[in-house]
C-alpha cells in the first residue's frame, strides 16, 4: 500500500516515473484479490443460515431495530431532527427497560400519534422493506429467487439452511 500512496504524487501527470510503482501494484492487488476471493468463497461454501433463529432475535430487539425508519418518518412530517431523535428515544428506553415493545408504545404516546398516526406507524415495522431489493440484487449475480432464497422454514424451528 505504501507504493501505491508513492503513486498518488503525479496522479494527473502521467509519465514513466509510475512505472516501477505499477510493475509493484498491478501483480499484488491481482494476488490480493485472489486471495479474498479465495477466502470469501470458502466461507460461504460453509456458511449455514438459521431464518427462524434470525426471526427470534430480531422479536428479542422488541422492534427497536426499526427506530431509524421511525425517527425518519417523523422527520419527513416535520419534525426537526433533535424533536424526532428526543420522541424516539424516549420510547426506545421505555422498551429497552420495560416488557413493552416498541411499536406498542410508539401508538400509545401522543406526541408521536400526533405527528405520525398509527396507520402510518404500522408499516414502519416491515422487516420486508429491508429486503425489497433483494431480487434484484442477487440478480446481478446471475442467481433466480429459487437458487437463493430455497426453504425458508426448515423443518423444525432452528433448522439449518445451507446456502
Amino acid at each position: 500500500s505504501l507504493t501505491s500512496m508513492e503513486n498518488i504524487a503525479l496522479w494527473h501527470e502521467r509519465d514513466i516515473s509510475h512505472s516501477s510503482a505499477e510493475r509493484i501494484i498491478l501483480p499484488d492487488s491481482c494476488l490480493v484479490l485472489d486471495y479474498a476471493l479465495s477466502i470469501f468463497t470458502s466461507v460461504m461454501k460453509g456458511l449455514t443460515v438459521y431464518p427462524k433463529k434470525m426471526k427470534r432475535d430480531m422479536e428479542i430487539t422488541k422492534g427497536l431495530i426499526f427506530s431509524q425508519r421511525v425517527m425518519l418518518a417523523l422527520i419527513d412530517k416535520g419534525l426537526s431532527r433533535q424533536e424526532a431523535y428526543k420522541m424516539v428515544q424516549r420510547n426506545a428506553m421505555k422498551a429497552w427497560k420495560g416488557s413493552k415493545n416498541f411499536q406498542t408504545l410508539l401508538k400509545a404516546d401522543a406526541k408521536v400519534t400526533a405527528v405520525l398516526p398509527a396507520d402510518e406507524l404500522e408499516p414502519l415495522f416491515d422487516e420486508q422493506y429491508y429486503l425489497r431489493y433483494m431480487d434484484i440484487i442477487f440478480g446481478r449475480l446471475g442467481l433466480t429467487e429459487s437458487q437463493w432464497q430455497g426453504d425458508m422454514a426448515g423443518p423444525s424451528e432452528f433448522a439449518p439452511r445451507s446456502i
